[in-house]
């Protein structure tokens, strides 16, 4: 999903690799220093490959469209989805446990593969070392970074979204990372976010997508989440 508002080093990354992305830290600490983000990484996966027809929503169940999925992170994630028949009362596998774990490391792999993002070793105890997925992952690019957040948040304070940023802040809307954009104003920009996710503020078209597709997809991916944890919790 390509949109000319991004930094030129950033223009083809997909949904998921740029949700990972705008919520780095400014300030270059690791992109991975976020909270259990397999989901909303997982939902960002799927809504591109809806909105590419690469999978197609059958109501209970994702069955493959008519368009094959090139980039390798989103294939992945088709195949994990269509593994279990597509039914999306399996998502919680999708997002939890060592499948939901490889989402990430994927996700900053790809970050790394195209130099956004750079490994550091570590010290622990006096020895260098090289931590297992994500502690010594570090924001490489960080004046894209600066600028690809400020695009986001411009849409948080009331610029007109495109497609792709509209998708972006549906995504931060669910899952509940508004916040983290440090927008000017944080109840505005919930509150505007909130509308984007309803198809509202958008350009035509746009809005269909959201209603239809994105947020109900994103929904179910975070429920799917949610009950998981819920039902382990129980044990």
């Amino acid at each position: 999903m390509r949109s000319e508002r991004w930094s030129t080093p950033t223009r083809d990354l997909t949904l998921p690799e740029r949700v990972a992305w705008v919520l780095g830290n400014e300030d270059g600490r690791p992109v991975s220093s976020l909270t259990e983000p397999a989901g909303l990484l997982v939902a960002a996966a799927l809504v591109e490959l809806l909105l590419d027809a690469s999978l197609l929503d059958a109501g209970s169940s994702f069955r493959r469209g008519p368009v094959d999925a090139t980039d390798p992170l989103l294939e992945w994630v088709a195949e994990g989805v269509m593994r279990s028949g597509g039914r999306k009362a399996d998502l919680g596998h999708a997002v939890t446990g060592p499948r939901g774990a490889q989402m990430i490391r994927h996700t900053m792999d790809r970050l790394v593969d195209r130099g956004l993002a750079h490994r550091e070793p570590r010290r622990v105890f006096g020895y260098l070392a090289m931590p297992v997925f994500g502690s010594a992952l570090r924001v490489h690019e960080t004046a894209a970074l600066h600028h690809d957040r400020s695009v986001v948040r411009a849409v948080l304070d009331g610029a007109d979204p495109d497609e792709d940023t509209a998708m972006i802040t549906v995504l931060l809307h669910h899952g509940r990372r508004v916040r983290a954009l440090h927008p000017v104003d944080p109840h505005g920009a919930v509150s505007r976010a909130r509308a984007i996710a309803s198809g509202r503020f958008v350009p035509p078209g746009i809005d269909q997508d959201i209603v239809r597709l994105v947020s109900p997809t994103v929904q179910a991916v975070l429920a799917a989440l949610t009950a998981t944890e819920v039902l382990s919790s129980g044990h």
